[in-house]
């Protein structure tokens, strides 16, 4: 007997009523209870349980869903078995393929995507890269993103320190091509003199094979100086070809290599040129719950200088709060094999950062 009715006749058992009444109160609760499941999306997970709720976005692996018990969760793709909305969704598939307000329902044949008077199109879970993508994903505009991070330091005592480091990146990507502009900028004192003041400006350019591929070629220009080095200014120009390995929250990593033409003007020493080759590797992870870990090196090979080789290399550790707002422990380690005179060759450098991502 279904559940509406046992309750339906538990109610008038006890006030003694007609079996007409009851029959009314039991059709009314069974009405009640199919809207209930009627409005929710499900998920049914390859162990068998079901979610009942909405279904967000998907993207990166993960579907978001909304259960109204634990609010928005991430749910790995590769564990879902079924999906089945009860509003119109846009997908885009694996293989590039876009479905625009389409219900994802499930049949005896599996699970399909279709509109009224449609023939349902059939599909695996995993074959869903994104569910309500944003609209860059769909080939409409740019997504902005970035980040700035400031470290600063006043000390006063026997030595008086003064620092301040400022760095940020911005990102404006298409399906198509990305935008990039990162600098920083370095200043330290101690006892009123300076011993450090340097700062870099990048920008880049990337175009994309195709829509449906991570292969890219692109651009870039550099200006940098290092008033403590003797650099006035270092100019570097070149094309390159990237590939995106892998992208994820457990994992992104990236490389590019490329040609440079690289221009440098000395304060005091004579000023130079050379032509070389570059290259970029950069990787995040948050194997580390609630931790970001990073590490990015960016090198250019002198052809003229065998040992004239520049390294930069960032590791460090990131903790988002709230907000957009995150903190970060790292270490820099620049080599510089061309440095001219008695400057250093190697620099290190210890930050915690407090910045902003969005």
């Amino acid at each position: 007997m279904p559940i509406t009715r046992i309750i339906a006749d538990h109610i008038f058992a006890l006030q003694g009523e007609n079996q007409m009444r009851r029959d009314c109160i039991a059709l009314v609760l069974a009405v009640a209870f199919t809207s209930v499941g009627v409005q929710a999306d499900e998920l049914t997970m390859k162990n068998g349980s079901r979610l009942v709720g909405e279904v967000v976005t998907s993207e990166s692996g993960h579907i978001v869903f909304k259960t109204p018990f634990a609010g928005k969760i991430k749910i790995a793709t590769e564990n879902v078995l079924e999906v089945r909305t009860v509003k119109p969704v846009t997908l885009k598939m694996a293989d590039g393929t876009i479905y625009k307000d389409k219900l994802i329902v499930s049949t005896e044949h599996g699970i399909a995507v279709r509109s009224e008077g449609e023939t349902p199109v059939y599909f695996k879970a995993g074959d869903v890269s994104f569910v309500n993508p944003a609209p860059w994903l769909l080939g409409e505009g740019y997504k902005w993103f970035g980040e700035v991070n400031t470290a600063l330091s006043l000390e006063r005592g026997n030595t008086d320190t003064d620092e301040i480091d400022i760095d940020f990146e911005s990102t404006w990507r298409s399906l198509d091509d990305r935008y990039i502009l990162g600098g920083m900028y370095e200043l330290d004192e101690s006892n009123g003199q300076q011993d450090k003041n340097q700062w870099r400006l990048r920008g880049k350019y990337d175009r994309f094979l195709n829509q449906n591929t991570d292969t890219y070629y692109g651009g870039q220009l550099v200006f940098y100086h290092d008033e403590f080095a003797d650099l006035d200014l270092r100019t570097t120009v070149g094309p390159y070809i990237g590939r995106l390995f892998f992208e994820g929250p457990r994992l992104s990593l990236f490389g590019e290599v490329g040609a440079v033409y690289v221009d440098e003007q000395f304060d005091g020493a004579e000023d130079s040129d050379f032509v070389g080759a570059n290259w970029e590797v950069s990787m995040t992870s948050d194997i580390i719950p609630k931790t970001e870990l990073y590490a990015r090196q960016i090198g250019v090979f002198n052809f003229d200088k065998i040992n004239g080789v520049l390294v930069d290399t960032v590791i460090g550790l990131r903790f988002p709060l709230i907000a957009g707002l995150q903190t970060a422990f790292e270490i820099k380690l620049e080599y510089d094999g061309g440095a001219v005179g008695t400057v250093d060759k190697r620099d290190q450098t210890y930050n915690f950062k407090l910045g902003y991502t969005w």
